[in-house]
Protein backbone atom coordinates (compact mmCIF):
# COMPACT_ATOMS: atom_id res chain seq x y z
CA UNK A 1 0.00 0.00 0.00
CA UNK A 2 2.72 2.21 0.97
CA UNK A 3 4.67 1.28 -1.99
CA UNK A 4 1.57 2.46 -4.52
CA UNK A 5 0.96 5.40 -2.92
CA UNK A 6 4.79 6.66 -2.87
CA UNK A 7 4.49 5.24 -7.32
CA UNK A 8 1.63 7.79 -7.30
CA UNK A 9 3.07 10.98 -5.85
CA UNK A 10 6.31 10.06 -7.19
CA UNK A 11 4.64 10.35 -10.78
CA UNK A 12 2.25 13.17 -9.93
CA UNK A 13 5.16 15.35 -9.53
CA UNK A 14 7.06 14.32 -12.17
CA UNK A 15 4.20 15.31 -14.68
CA UNK A 16 3.82 18.47 -12.78
CA UNK A 17 7.62 19.86 -12.97
CA UNK A 18 8.34 22.06 -15.86
CA UNK A 19 8.91 20.82 -18.97
CA UNK A 20 12.06 22.95 -19.33
CA UNK A 21 14.39 24.63 -16.35
CA UNK A 22 13.13 28.77 -16.14
CA UNK A 23 16.54 31.05 -17.62
CA UNK A 24 17.83 33.22 -15.15
CA UNK A 25 17.24 36.11 -16.56
CA UNK A 26 13.56 35.93 -16.50
CA UNK A 27 13.67 37.40 -13.48
CA UNK A 28 15.73 40.14 -14.42
CA UNK A 29 13.70 43.95 -14.32
CA UNK A 30 11.95 43.91 -18.48
CA UNK A 31 13.83 47.13 -19.43
CA UNK A 32 17.32 45.48 -18.32
CA UNK A 33 16.31 41.73 -19.93
CA UNK A 34 14.77 43.51 -23.51
CA UNK A 35 18.44 45.26 -23.13
CA UNK A 36 20.55 42.15 -23.13
CA UNK A 37 17.78 40.41 -25.54
CA UNK A 38 18.20 42.82 -28.31
CA UNK A 39 22.22 43.08 -28.15
CA UNK A 40 22.12 39.25 -28.60
CA UNK A 41 20.15 39.38 -31.24
CA UNK A 42 22.43 42.07 -33.19
CA UNK A 43 25.40 39.85 -32.53
CA UNK A 44 24.02 36.87 -33.42
CA UNK A 45 22.81 38.21 -36.87
CA UNK A 46 26.44 39.55 -36.90
CA UNK A 47 27.86 36.08 -36.89
CA UNK A 48 25.33 34.94 -39.17
CA UNK A 49 22.81 33.01 -36.38
CA UNK A 50 19.56 34.49 -37.99
CA UNK A 51 17.94 35.26 -34.94
CA UNK A 52 15.02 37.71 -36.96
CA UNK A 53 14.57 41.42 -35.96
CA UNK A 54 16.63 42.77 -33.23
CA UNK A 55 13.65 43.88 -31.10
CA UNK A 56 14.27 42.62 -27.23
CA UNK A 57 11.57 40.16 -27.54
CA UNK A 58 12.72 36.66 -26.55
CA UNK A 59 10.73 34.72 -29.73
CA UNK A 60 11.55 31.28 -30.84
CA UNK A 61 14.22 32.00 -33.72
CA UNK A 62 15.98 34.24 -31.40
CA UNK A 63 15.57 31.08 -29.33
CA UNK A 64 16.75 28.73 -31.68
CA UNK A 65 19.84 31.18 -32.49
CA UNK A 66 20.97 31.13 -29.27
CA UNK A 67 20.93 27.26 -28.87
CA UNK A 68 22.43 27.25 -32.22
CA UNK A 69 25.36 29.60 -31.79
CA UNK A 70 25.66 27.67 -27.58
CA UNK A 71 26.20 24.63 -29.43
CA UNK A 72 28.76 25.87 -32.05
CA UNK A 73 30.42 27.35 -29.25
CA UNK A 74 30.69 24.56 -27.17
CA UNK A 75 28.71 26.35 -24.41
CA UNK A 76 25.84 24.66 -22.25
CA UNK A 77 23.12 24.48 -25.06
CA UNK A 78 20.15 25.89 -22.51
CA UNK A 79 18.76 28.48 -25.04
CA UNK A 80 18.77 31.18 -22.37
CA UNK A 81 20.00 35.25 -22.82
CA UNK A 82 22.37 36.69 -20.38
CA UNK A 83 25.21 38.64 -19.74
CA UNK A 84 27.32 35.91 -20.19
CA UNK A 85 26.42 34.90 -23.76
CA UNK A 86 26.30 38.61 -24.55
CA UNK A 87 29.71 38.78 -23.51
CA UNK A 88 31.01 35.51 -24.94
CA UNK A 89 29.18 36.72 -28.60
CA UNK A 90 31.02 40.05 -28.23
CA UNK A 91 34.59 39.28 -26.46
CA UNK A 92 35.66 35.51 -27.19
CA UNK A 93 38.23 34.74 -29.60
CA UNK A 94 38.23 32.91 -31.91
CA UNK A 95 34.67 34.20 -33.15
CA UNK A 96 31.75 31.80 -33.73
CA UNK A 97 29.96 31.78 -37.02
CA UNK A 98 27.46 30.22 -38.56
CA UNK A 99 27.97 27.56 -41.65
Amino acid sequence: MTRSILAVILALTAFSAPAFAACPSDSMPSDMQRAYVEGIQAALAEHGFRPGKADGKMGPNTRSAIRAYQKAAKLPVDGCASKELLDHLNFAQPKVYAR
